[in-house]
């Protein structure tokens, strides 16, 4: 467990993190008449197999089995890939839904959750104790323990940055936190498909990052009123 606690230490420092350290102002402002870029991450060839862990404790809420997906891909789509525009200027005000990370059957839901600058909750469904434990480089760490009695937590996100997540308990558990820049940020669905709406009609830098494959980049206009489509593919 130690060794995996180190192992994940050393991937925060070496991740190639998807927010930038450098500063950036963002003003959100009415956006008259915006575009829609939409899109596909796709992943070209046979993805990797899972890796398949065997469960040693609480089975009866684990599995005996459990499924671990580093590059998960349904029909050439990759999932979980985060799309953003790099240091789009201005735009809409944050428009995501509630920042909410479960733990059911032992598993993180979702594996990457979006969340503005603010609050995050933690639940646990799960009739067993986790211990969530935040690997983060600029926000405060969180190293607690779910229980019973302790179903729920708000942890406070004040930074842009990727967290990943662990349970102590369980270390094939993991996660990660998006803490967003701005609003024009998304996650691939298992389609690997995206949608990113009201962005300023002009020309972006497209940024698309995979915690197992690294990131890509891709430019891309926006007319108003009008959809572009863009699909970036990642190789094994």
């Amino acid at each position: 467990m130690a060794e995996q606690r180190v192992t994940i230490a050393m991937a925060v420092a070496a991740l190639g993190l998807l927010i930038s350290g450098v500063a950036f102002a963002y003003e959100a402002v009415e956006v008259k008449n915006g575009g829609i870029i939409a899109g596909k991450v796709a992943f070209s060839g046979r993805p990797p197999a899972p890796k398949v862990i065997q469960v040693d404790q609480h089975r009866e809420v684990c599995g005996k089995t459990q499924e671990i997906y580093e590059v998960e891909v349904k029909d050439g789509g990759l999932r979980n890939a985060v799309v953003n525009i790099v240091e789009v200027k201005k735009g809409k005000k944050f428009d995501f839904p509630e920042a909410v990370l479960d733990q059911r059957g032992c598993v993180y839901t979702p594996h990457i959750v979006l969340a503005a600058p603010g609050k995050l909750t933690v639940l646990n469904s799960d009739p067993i104790s986790h211990c969530v434990h935040t690997y983060p480089t600029k926000n405060d760490s969180v190293n607690t323990i779910m229980t019973k009695r302790k179903r729920k937590i708000s942890i406070t996100l004040t930074s842009p940055e990727t967290i990943p997540v662990m349970c102590d308990e369980y270390g094939y558990m993991r996660a990660f936190i998006v803490v967003a820049q701005h609003p024009y940020y998304a996650v691939t669905d298992e389609a690997g498909t995206f949608q990113l709406r009201d962005v300023p009609p002009g020309t972006y830098t497209l940024e698309v990052w995979h915690e197992k494959l690294g990131k890509q980049q891709q430019q891309v206009t926006v007319e108003a009123g009008k959809t572009a489509a863009v699909e970036l593919t990642y190789k094994p």
